[in-house]
């Protein structure tokens, strides 16, 4: 198994920013905890700023990518007791590229992703979650059948204790490039009543303080691994990146948050490939076997500015 040909540039990075995470983890776990992110987010708005830098025997081609993105999850229940529901929900991303960037032939991307799930309690402690997620990414210029990627997501969640859950989550997610295989190991704890740390590693991490009742600050790591198809020259666009961030939120009201993050972006592979370059397949973003190398030069990574507007639905509060 390889990361992908950008990645192997930036493994140093990768591995001393993972052995700094760990450590900063394992201090914080050693205190006594509680119960963890304590919210359930019904409704995710998120805009994206990305400055980038093209370097090529012509100059320099400077341009930014901005990517929304609409979330939302909302439960059905079938249990008087809310111990069985179904889950219905989707995602919509616009993703552009202003500037004028000749290297990098992208303009404009999209994505419409439905969810369908049931969850149910096996037992007290223990919760397991199944949900199907087809995707629709491209242009959108000549929307093809071929467009539509299934997926599939298996998730069981162990509550330890009114402190900790521990969740283990296996998937498979069909891309442009092949298969991608999702296999992610979570924790929602809330350590004291100031730190709380949530996420599905190594998609994403948050450690997150407490400021005051309605303001948190804190670190944050995404992960996020996705193809569109494209309609000119029968090609594919691949979006592997990895983010570290620090962020700060606050709540509006008892139930809206807005969330501000400055990252910087340690991977940023923006890629196109014809679509008969095809790999083994990716294990979350870790690529096997080789692949032709992709068409357009390599894009910088950099900073990228996010802010984001979340309602949270708190259990057992109105």
């Amino acid at each position: 198994m390889k990361l992908s040909t950008r990645c192997l540039k930036s493994t140093h990075l990768i591995r001393h920013f993972l052995y700094s995470a760990t450590a900063f983890l394992l201090v914080l776990l050693t205190a006594e905890a509680s119960f963890g992110q304590g919210y359930v987010e019904g409704v995710t708005i998120s805009y994206e700023h990305m400055p980038m830098k093209i370097e090529t025997l012509n100059g320099e081609q400077k341009f930014t990518g901005n990517n929304l993105k609409i979330g939302t999850s909302v439960p059905i229940f079938l249990t008087p007791n809310k111990s069985e529901y179904l889950i219905v929900g989707g995602n919509l991303e616009a993703f552009n590229f202003s500037g004028t960037h000749p290297d990098f032939d992208v303009k404009r991307v999209y994505s419409i992703s439905p969810t369908f799930g049931y969850s149910t309690m096996v037992s007290k402690s223990f919760n397991l979650t199944a949900l199907l997620t087809p995707t629709m990414n491209s242009d959108y210029k000549d929307i093809k059948g071929s467009d539509i990627k299934f997926g599939a997501i298996l998730r069981g969640t162990w509550k330890a204790s009114d402190n900790i859950s521990w969740k283990a989550i296996l998937g498979y997610r069909r891309q442009f490039y092949g298969p991608q295989y999702v296999v992610l190991v979570g924790m929602d704890w809330k350590v004291n009543d100031k730190w709380q740390i949530f996420g599905d590693v190594p998609h994403s991490l948050t450690a997150s303080y407490g400021v005051n009742e309605k303001v948190n600050a804190g670190f944050n790591l995404f992960v996020q691994n996705s193809t569109y198809g494209l309609n000119k020259q029968d090609r594919y666009f691949e979006y592997n990146t990895v983010n570290p961030g620090l962020f700060v939120e606050r709540y509006i009201s008892p139930k809206w948050a807005v969330r501000v993050t400055a990252a910087y972006t340690l991977i940023r592979n923006m890629e196109i490939y014809n679509k008969t370059d095809k790999a083994k397949g990716f294990i979350d973003f870790y690529e096997l076997g080789d692949r032709k190398d992709p068409i357009n030069p390599e894009v910088s990574t950099g900073l990228a500015f996010k802010i984001g507007l979340s309602y949270r639905i708190i259990p057992g509060k109105k």
